[in-house]
């Protein structure tokens, strides 16, 4: 053990060296061969060696003349493969070939093989175990549709957020007292010689109305502003559908008839229930409108996010 004994002493103390050598049996105790030097090595758990097969060996020096090997495993010159062939079938063992070239004979298997199956290998002491053989591809059958449900009439409600309320009037939108400056606040009427009209948007459709029934239409209208008219009387307004997503490039377009309503004294907001003669243009992505006298106002969507909400109800 010449050689190893200036390997050894050409390490420094406290390092280790990987190495590379041989299994050997003499028939009662494994060894590692290291170019002709046997070391009483410790191996690590599981290995499996075969006589000659290779094996990596780490040298440690503990700096005290003391020196242990460890092998922590075989090596090959190409990695096993995980699939093979069968070439042919003995009695008690078969042939096997696949892409780490050549073949094989082992006696680890379990199943009946013919030659040409396709089968799936484990290794170990450099020689593989039959464990199956590679599942094939199996056709589903067609999936069965399953029998149409009834159709089953639903209901539902859809609510709808104005995105945005404002003043026509005095040659554009926003130019009304207190909805100037993005105020956003609604009227109606005519004061000091100039009639405005007032509305609210919601954007696009939503399309859970679409191929629906509208049953019923509510709309949340916001509180009266304090000293606009004749705050302290009722006040009949006249509400209409619309056909705009958005402001427009000047008044809206009102598509359906005024439905009149009735707005108390100091009112301070509430639903009320609009007619279903609005219910296709809402549904088509339209607005409400109120325009006309008396001269009134109401809060804006920035000042209350409910003003102007709108609760369709439908049925399918």
């Amino acid at each position: 053990m010449a050689g190893l004994k200036y390997t050894m002493g050409a390490m420094d103390p406290g390092g280790t060296r990987r190495t590379y050598g041989t299994a050997y049996w003499d028939g009662s105790k494994w060894w590692a061969n290291m170019a002709g030097n046997l070391l009483d090595a410790r191996w690590l758990d599981p290995i499996q060696p075969v006589q000659g097969g290779k094996i990596v060996v780490d040298i440690t020096n503990d700096g005290q003349g003391q020196s242990t090997a460890l092998v922590i495993g075989g090596y090959a010159d190409q990695p096993r493969p995980s699939i093979g062939t069968i070439l042919s079938v003995g009695a008690t063992e078969v042939v096997v070939t696949g892409e780490f070239g050549g073949s094989f004979t082992t006696d680890r298997y379990t199943g009946t093989y013919a030659p040409g199956d396709p089968v799936v290998l484990m290794w170990a002491a450099g020689k593989p175990s039959i464990l199956g053989k590679v599942p094939q591809a199996v056709s589903a059958p067609p999936p069965v549709a399953p029998p149409a449900a009834a159709q089953v009439a639903g209901t539902g409600q859809v609510k709808r957020i104005a995105s945005a309320s404002d003043t026509w009037g005095v040659g554009g939108w926003g130019r009304w007292a207190t909805s100037r400056s993005g105020g956003e606040d609604v009227y109606s009427g005519s004061q000091s010689g100039y009639t405005v009209t007032g509305a609210w948007f919601y954007g696009a459709p939503d399309p859970a109305l679409s191929g629906k029934t509208v049953t019923g239409i509510r709309m949340y209208l916001p509180r009266r502003l304090p000293g606009v008219g004749g705050y302290n009387s009722p006040a009949t307004i006249h509400i209409y559908a619309h056909d705009s997503q958005q402001r427009p490039g000047g008044d809206v377009n009102r598509v359906t008839a005024a439905f009149d309503y009735t707005v108390p004294a100091g009112f301070n907001g509430g639903l009320i229930d609009l007619p279903l003669s609005f219910a296709g243009t809402l549904a088509a992505g339209g607005g409400i409108s109120i325009a006309g006298n008396p001269y009134i106002g109401f809060e804006s969507r920035l000042d209350n996010p409910e003003s102007g909400k709108l609760l369709i109800d439908w049925s399918a």
